[in-house]
């Protein structure tokens, strides 16, 4: 069905000029640390980050050996990620909706608002790729904004730069389809080109709804530190288990 992976619109070869450096190094640290608390992390598991990007989260884990597959649509930002990695680390072109791997990881990242770009229908493809991909027991970890916090001082228009390249945005919130939908310019070397996309935004306990039906267990709801969320705070990171026994996943 996704054979042939080709990258959204949102994430085309300007994707990494933008936004590579956007997180501060105590930042990164703070966020694997995040991952490890909630995912249960010791030395040598397995982890499967979906939408890898340029394998910012990968590499960081890899390098507190853990190992890691990074699957992605863009070869372009592929190859930068294999450029910056290590050994433990592997890089794989492919669709985060069925992506090319076997099962056997016991955790299943779905990060930095990687859910969404897509219709319902592929979301929820992605999601029962995780459960099947994943050992008895293991940990899904979908991290986004927090809306309840990110609707109340959403931005009409944002702003890039890298040198003397722009990247414009212009957003509008759909209250009925819960989508942000996005106009983009981009400015490079004087030259410009347009293009739009959408994402899903989703509310908490929507994906909890979502990840339940689809046979995942005990679902909770964390912060950018894995506290318990709270209405004020910035990032929310789901949680959930495939069984231990029986369930969709088997």
């Amino acid at each position: 069905m996704y054979e042939t992976p080709q990258p959204h619109p949102a994430f085309e070869a300007d994707y990494d000029r933008f936004w590579r450096r956007y997180r501060s190094g105590d930042a990164e640290a703070e966020e694997l640390d995040t991952i490890e608390r909630l995912g249960g992390l010791r030395s040598g598991m397995r982890v499967l980050d979906l939408a890898c990007g340029f394998g910012r989260i990968a590499n960081g884990l890899a390098a507190r050996g853990l190992a890691v597959v990074g699957v992605d649509s863009s070869r372009h930002l592929l190859e930068i990620a294999r450029q910056e990695g290590c050994s433990s680390a592997t890089y794989l072109h492919g669709d985060m909706r069925n992506p090319p791997v076997d099962g056997g990881f016991d955790v299943v990242l779905v990060w930095s608002t990687s859910l969404g770009y897509y219709d319902e229908c592929d979301d929820e493809a992605t999601l029962s790729s995780a459960l099947r991909i994943l050992v008895p027991g293991g940990r899904l970890l979908v991290e986004s904004r927090h809306w309840d916090t990110f609707g109340r001082t959403f931005d009409s228009y944002t702003e890039k730069s890298c040198g003397d390249d722009l990247l414009r945005e212009w957003h509008h919130y759909d209250p009925l389809l819960g989508q942000q939908i996005t106009q983009q310019e981009v400015v490079i070397d004087g030259r410009s080109s347009r293009r739009s996309y959408h994402v899903r935004r989703y509310g908490v306990p929507e994906l909890r709804s979502l990840t339940l039906r689809l046979g995942f267990e005990r679902v909770t709801a964390h912060d950018e530190r894995a506290q318990l969320l709270a209405p004020t705070s910035e990032r929310a990171v789901l949680r959930a288990h495939r069984p231990l026994v029986g369930g969709k996943g088997q």
